[in-house]
């Protein structure tokens, strides 16, 4: 299994500080010691998101999601743990280090195993495409469509042959098994034979590569009239396509700051061939907000070309709705968007073929921002073509949904204002309708988010309650590193107020825990000073990280906190609260005698409970037993006599 050590886990969460992370997404404002901002997980109007900077973490008291820098990362990015942390490493200049255990990272030898399929399936369409008899009916249709022989080496062309076991058959004889090769996306599993068979048979085959230009995909194109015209790999081990665009691989590489967006791999490769080589492609599905936080990536700006058809400006309406609502949420990302149109309804394609490159640059100029698209699409769509004459009443609602859509209230008041004089109305009668019609949809939004967090909620408490048994952590292979996180066994999770408060207080006292001075050794809290098995397991965990100056403590933490609950509620929302009383008193030495107080109350019903169990032993105890619950009675007896000393000197 690859472990990433625990001192670069503590360099990560030091340099990678949280509230750097969450700026990238979110626009943070201070408030107090505390952050505050519009939540990225879900709808809101007001900031519920909250990020502590002195602690390295952030909660959103609307959907309840929280943790560190990393987990931050794993949920706005969907990565894996150690992804997130190789994320972070790149961003902020710290080497992540590669070690290995006598176990084996399976789902990692898994997905490894498909990226070989892919690459050796990628050699085997290329040399297909260019065998003088078999690649004959898919050269003659690259050369209808002007596709030069550098323009397919270049975009790794290739050609899927008629015959039903061909590539089966050489993977088979390379080692690899049925399994992988489903695994892989380019085969399915027959429901006769229960054998893979060839996905993309008879197709001029595309490869799809991450940005940083490993095979994850293909797209197949029917070389004549068969439907459907295109297929695509499913998604996989290795392949979301909700996560990627064609040809960005090679986009990024241009370091523009705008990005073409177009709809098909033939409309990315011919804008690449006339120049245009900051265009990618969506993947056989609608446009994505993950596939817009990609662009945002590289680029400042996104001009976007949709099919002038019927369903490719509906596509183009379903897309901008999204980016809008998306970008309400992100609002630490800036990128501005337009929309382009293809004169003559022609795609890019046919556009630069007729055309030329350079009258074709004029249409990437002309593109309008969103707000001026969306008003000129309300004006043509409700004007007659045969008589000029504009209805009305339906071009207010378009610009009422329309301007409802808009990310911010300048975006919002420009449409009001043009719409304002066409209505016969004011600009600010319009600016309030809009405004109601967002409220609306906001509400139908946090209704619909409402129930389904409510769900996520009961789901969560499920997963913490009912999970598999954890193992105590070992100092050589620091648990919060491994590949797949540890998990708890089902346990009691109940607390008393003071057990609460006693941990809480220790995580804020941090590296003041350790002085000697006021803190002994024998005052350090311990798992048996708690009663039920949450904390317990923390107290193990806490033991196990803190090392008396550890500055990354809480933030590391968090991570256990998110699998646990306390008393019914997620151990988060618990511990933060009693963290935050605990840390409202800047004094360490008040503070340290609150520590102490609770530890010497907690302790001491500790020792009243045995004191009751003994005595309940007793009764029934032979005369030599009794000797001895009388002998464990007095030394109790005497424990709890110096604890009360030590609470009256405090």
């Amino acid at each position: 299994m690859g472990l990433i050590p625990d001192n670069v886990i503590d360099e990560i969460l030091t340099r990678a500080d949280i509230e750097s992370v969450v700026g990238r997404y979110v626009l943070l404002k201070r408030s107090g010691g505390n952050l505050w901002g519009l939540c990225p997980f879900h709808s809101e109007k007001t900031a519920s998101f909250s990020v502590n900077p002195a602690k390295g973490i952030y909660k959103c008291f609307g959907c309840g999601k929280g943790g560190n820098a990393i987990n931050f990362i794993m949920e706005i990015e969907h990565l894996n743990y150690p992804e997130a942390i190789r994320h972070l490493g790149a961003l902020y200049g710290v080497e992540i280090p590669e070690t290995t255990s006598s176990g084996n990272d399976v789902r990692k030898d898994e997905k490894n195993r498909v990226y070989d399929i892919l690459k050796e399936a990628a050699k085997f369409y290329y040399k297909s495409f260019n065998d003088p008899d078999i690649g004959q009916p898919a050269r003659e249709y690259a050369s209808k469509r002007g596709l030069s022989k550098q323009t397919l080496d270049n975009f790794g062309i290739g050609y899927s042959p008629m015959s039903w076991n061909a590539l089966y058959d050489l993977l088979k004889s390379k080692g690899y098994k049925d399994e992988e090769l489903t695994n892989s996306g380019i085969f399915k599993k027959s429901e006769k034979t229960g054998k893979p068979y060839e996905l993309f048979r008879g197709r001029l085959m595309f490869p799809i590569f991450d940005s940083f230009g490993k095979i994850i995909a293909f797209g197949g194109r029917a070389l004549g009239d068969e439907k459907p015209k295109y297929i695509n790999s499913p998604d996989s081990l290795v392949y979301d396509k909700r996560n990627h665009l064609y040809a960005m691989n090679f986009a990024r590489k241009e370091q523009s700051k705008q990005l073409i967006v177009v709809e098909g791999y033939m409309d990315a490769i011919a804008m690449h061939v006339a120049g245009f080589k900051n265009t990618v492609a969506a993947l056989g599905t609608s446009f994505t907000d993950s596939q817009l936080k990609l662009c945002s990536r590289y680029a400042e700006e996104v001009v976007f070309f949709f099919d002038a058809d019927n369903a490719g400006q509906n596509a183009a309406l379903r897309a901008i709705k999204m980016m809008m609502e998306y970008l309400k949420k992100l609002t630490g990302i800036n990128i501005r968007i337009k929309i382009a149109k293809v004169p003559d309804g022609k795609d890019p394609d046919e556009y630069i073929k007729v055309n030329g490159a350079d009258k074709f640059k004029d249409v990437v100029r002309n593109a309008l921002y969103v707000e001026d698209y969306l008003l000129e699409r309300a004006k043509n769509d409700n004007t007659d073509p045969e008589t000029g004459s504009l209805d009305s009443g339906k071009y207010q609602q378009d610009i009422l949904v329309y301007g409802s859509w808009m990310n911010d209230e300048i975006k919002m008041s420009k449409m009001a204002g043009v719409a304002g004089p066409v209505l016969g109305a004011t600009q600010q009668a319009v600016l309030s309708q809009m405004k109601k019609y967002q409220q609306i949809e906001d509400k139908k939004l946090e209704q619909q988010e409402s129930r389904a967090l409510e769900r996520e909620r009961r789901e969560d408490i499920g997963r913490r309650n009912n999970v598999e048994e954890y193992d105590e952590p070992d100092n050589s292979m620091p648990a919060e590193v491994v590949t797949e996180q540890p998990v708890f066994k089902k346990v009691n999770d109940s607390a008393t107020k003071e057990e609460i408060d006693l941990f809480a207080y220790a995580l804020s006292l941090g590296s003041a825990l350790a002085n000697n001075d006021r803190i002994q050794k024998t005052d350090i809290i311990r798992p048996d000073d708690f009663s039920g098995d949450t904390l317990r397991e923390l107290v193990k965990i806490f033991l196990n990280i803190y090392d008396g100056k550890n500055e990354t403590l809480f933030a590391k933490m968090s991570d256990y906190f998110s699998r646990l609950t306390i008393n019914g509620m997620p151990a988060e929302d618990v511990i933060l609260k009693a963290v935050e009383a605990a840390d409202k008193s800047s004094d360490v030495h008040v503070k340290s005698d609150m520590y102490l107080a609770l530890l010497l109350k907690v302790r001491e019903s500790i020792i009243n409970c045995e004191e009751d169990r003994l005595m309940n032993l007793r009764g029934n105890a032979s005369a030599e037993d009794k000797k001895k619950i009388d002998e464990m009675l007095s030394r109790l007896s005497d424990y709890k006599l110096s604890l009360r000393n030590r609470i009256g000197e405090l």
